[in-house]
């Protein structure tokens, strides 16, 4: 099976009214055992890599990796960039053979995010490769709900910005945030529905990881069509690894700590996809 494009993955997440789960990876056992728990869950999923991790293990390996996965999964499987630096790391990855990249600058004024971000959108919508953009500041997990709130999506700025760029689907900040929370979460869901009922894109949310079970829920409800999650999955393989390492020689054979690894992001990548798939249709 080909990898599909978010555009497709999303279509069907509203019609089966679950949240397309976009998890990250940055090798091949996570990969696998993310395309593990969507095949048990007969959940479509978009695997992704961050900007940092394209650096790291190549654009052309990932992609690879979640080819060879999708072509022996029974749901189907989109390739994403997550939070891309520039409009060159876009299209390394859309030329790399990904079917979705997410251009982030919102940290930009309005006019140029608009300007690289169209040019983005025209060379991956010449391949058929959705794009997703930000707006707002989706801040790191250690500030408070107050600091959080500071960047919080407007909604006529999203509306018109989606209008500007002809995106395929926009990521909000509406209180959650990215990495291991020092606080609470607090979400607004009164933005969050605005957004969702007034955008003409579908609206995506980062910082799942952490983020309670039952505030997820009522995003799925809500009509979220992507949630965004990394930091579980890469604490769970670590801690595996680590306790791994503590009960066994470190010249242990290294296949059997991989699989202790992968196993536990199956397990959290499981636990993920039943709240996001909990009202399916």
């Amino acid at each position: 099976m080909a990898l599909s494009n978010y555009t497709e993955l999303l279509a069907y997440a509203k019609e089966h009214k679950i949240t397309i789960g976009a998890f990250n990876a940055l090798n091949m056992e996570i990969l696998q055992a993310l395309v593990a728990a969507a095949d048990k869950k007969n959940a479509p999923i978009i695997v992704q890599t961050y900007h940092k991790h394209v650096d790291f293990a190549g654009a052309d390996y990932m992609r690879a990796i979640a080819l060879a996965a999708s072509e022996c999964s029974k749901v189907k499987i989109a390739m994403g960039l997550d939070h891309g630096r520039s409009y060159e790391q876009a299209r390394l990855c859309v030329e790399a053979g990904y079917s979705g990249v997410m251009i982030d600058l919102a940290s930009e004024d309005y006019e140029y995010n608009v300007r690289e971000t169209c040019r983005v959108v025209e060379i991956a919508h010449a391949r058929g490769v959705s794009v997703e953009a930000e707006l707002g500041t989706i801040s790191d997990a250690d500030r408070t709900p107050e600091e959080i709130a500071k960047g919080y999506t407007d909604p006529e700025v999203a509306r018109r910005f989606v209008k500007d760029t002809g995106i395929d689907c926009l990521a909000v900040s509406v209180g959650t945030a990215h990495g291991e929370y020092k606080y609470e979460p607090r979400i607004n869901f009164e933005l969050l529905k605005e957004l969702v009922d007034t955008v003409s894109c579908p609206i995506v949310v980062h910082g799942g990881s952490g983020t309670p079970d039952e505030e997820v829920a009522k995003m799925v409800r809500m009509g979220v069509a992507k949630l965004n999650v990394g930091t579980d999955f890469f604490n769970a393989y670590n801690d595996a690894l680590y306790r791994f390492y503590q009960e066994h020689t470190p010249h242990c054979d290294i296949a059997d700590a991989l699989a202790e690894a992968r196993a536990a992001v199956e397990r959290v990548a499981l636990q993920k996809l039943d709240v996001l798939t909990r009202f399916r249709v």
